[in-house]
């Protein structure tokens, strides 16, 4: 009986030990089956991948540039001399023996245009002035501009011009606290340029001429005859604002030696617009 017994468990110690086996069997080859290496990408799909997941690369910022300095400058004002703004002065000659028609001649002087035709009979101050600031305005309302030297009975001739502050040598539109006139020897015509004495200053005037903070850009797009060399002529408009700017009457100089910089990095024209570039220094 015991041999039956002790026979019997042997057979059953044998069975759990082959259900053991094979149950390690089974384990082993599922854990084999979870570290397979996944199928190969192919190389247009890893490089897909590849571009979907490489970081962008660091683009690096433009470093503002200083601006080129052009020199040290004079600046002087020019503006439109109105017609009215000159008081007409009583003859020199106040002897009442002096016929009435040489008094009228010595009141009068005749402004002519390139083709020696009359403009308008005006108070010779008023000529003179109009030659000194190239730019004035006549009492009915037309704007004159000088045109240069001629043949004329007087010199210099002067044109009618449709833009309300007057034409620049370039052909384009004066603009108050703008334009300015140079030495085309020195600067070409219609370069941007910097002047750090303007920036931050408040123009006399209002919108859309001044009252704004001024941010120190200008253009060149006049010229003068009495301009030589490094000298800026800034064009403001009326013969207040040259007041409100300089302070006093008389002299049109407003600083001798002023900083004057290559604007073409930091001042931008857009149509008529000419102002500071965003972000610039």
């Amino acid at each position: 009986m015991l041999e039956l017994i002790a026979g019997a468990l042997d057979k059953v110690a044998a069975l759990t030990l082959a259900a053991g086996l094979v149950g390690l069997s089974s384990c082993t080859m599922d854990d084999e089956e979870e570290i397979v290496p996944p199928v190969p990408v192919t190389t247009n799909t890893a490089s897909a991948a590849g571009s979907r997941l490489a970081p962008t690369p660091d683009v690096p910022k433009r470093e503002s540039v200083p601006p080129k300095p052009l020199g040290q400058f004079e600046i002087t004002f020019y503006y439109v001399i109105g017609e009215e703004e000159i008081a007409r002065k009583p003859p020199a000659n106040d002897n009442h023996s002096t016929e009435l028609a040489d008094i009228s001649e010595q009141q009068v002087s005749t402004l002519y245009d390139s083709t020696c035709k009359p403009i308008a009979q005006v108070d010779p101050d008023f000529a003179t002035a109009l030659a000194i600031q190239g730019t004035g305005k006549l009492k009915d309302g037309r704007v004159l501009n000088i045109w240069g030297s001629c043949s004329c009975a007087h010199s210099p001739c002067f044109q009618v011009t449709a833009n309300k502050w007057g034409t620049a040598g370039s052909g384009k539109p004066l603009q108050p606290f703008r334009t300015v006139a140079v030495d085309p020897k020195v600067i070409k015509i219609g370069s941007l340029l910097y002047v750090p004495l303007l920036e931050g200053r408040t123009m006399p005037g209002r919108a859309p001429w001044g009252g704004y903070v001024h941010d120190g850009c200008v253009v060149a797009d006049d010229t003068g005859g009495g301009i030589d060399g490094h000298q800026l002529d800034l064009f403001v408009g009326r013969h207040a604002y040259f007041l409100g700017l300089s302070g006093q009457e008389g002299s049109h100089s407003w600083a001798r030696h002023a900083d004057v910089f290559d604007g073409s990095e930091i001042c931008t024209r857009k149509g008529r617009e000419v102002v500071r570039r965003a972000g610039a220094i």
